[in-house]
């Protein structure tokens, strides 16, 4: 049974919300505001964090970008009433968040992203734990590990994220040929995944930001301008 952190200071909002989510059998804890939810988060290790983002004091935001900058890669849902402006989706996704809802959205569709997110999840540890798995590229300045899920540049993390290591990895089992949005967002992301193309452009940033040497010319990661991205196949 996957546990689920709500974190929320509309007490409504977190009874509302629990409630569904356990008559469809998940463990629900919850806090109402921000920093008992981050201590929560890190003492109960939730599967799936469900967030809003404008709490006093210690808002969504600020907890998101504080629990990614300590490592932890629990997935993350934004639930909140900014509504559905593509800036703040992005703003929210560039933050380490996972996926983003404006409240009153179908209950439904909540549910199926926290599913699609568990699966996500756990195909990933899925991915850790299996020998087969292995996979290393190496060109001298850029190391991609399979074994560990992780990339190194110049023989330094750049702390990847499961989700910018996925997408690196696929780019580059790919090389060579361009893959478009819609394919990464099938293949990466997995299954049913519900939400925008725009989701694969904030993760290719996060990700060019932590592995590219030159961020004004991309070597690993290339726009095919209309038609997706590319990793090159004659770096080495």
């Amino acid at each position: 049974m996957a546990k689920i952190l709500i974190v929320d200071d509309d007490p409504t909002v977190v009874n509302s919300t629990a409630d569904m989510l356990k008559a469809i059998s998940f463990e629900v804890i919850s806090a109402t505001d921000g920093r008992s939810g981050y201590r929560m988060a890190v003492k109960e290790k939730p599967d799936i964090i469900i967030l809003d983002w404008m709490m006093p004091e210690y808002n969504g935001l600020q907890f998101i970008t504080d629990y990614r900058k300590e490592g932890y890669q629990t997935p993350v849902l934004f639930l909140t009433g900014k509504g559905d402006l593509p800036l703040y989706q992005i703003e929210a996704l560039s933050a380490g968040a996972d996926s983003y809802l404006s409240k009153g959205s179908d209950p439904g569709v909540l549910i199926e992203r926290i599913r699609a997110m568990i699966r996500r999840s756990e195909y990933s540890q899925s991915g850790k734990k299996g020998a087969s798995k292995r996979h290393e590229y190496c060109d001298g300045e850029l190391i991609i590990d399979g074994d560990v899920m992780q990339a190194f540049k110049h023989e330094e993390s750049c702390d990847l994220t499961n989700r910018e290591f996925q997408l690196l990895q696929y780019l580059e089992e790919n090389k060579g040929r361009v893959c478009s949005r819609s394919e990464l967002l099938k293949q990466v992301w997995k299954f049913d995944f519900l939400g925008d193309e725009r989701t694969v452009d904030v993760t290719i940033k996060r990700t060019r930001q932590k592995i590219e040497p030159d961020q004004k010319n991309f070597k690993y990661i290339v726009t095919r301008r209309g038609f997706g991205y590319f990793f090159p196949n004659d770096l080495t």
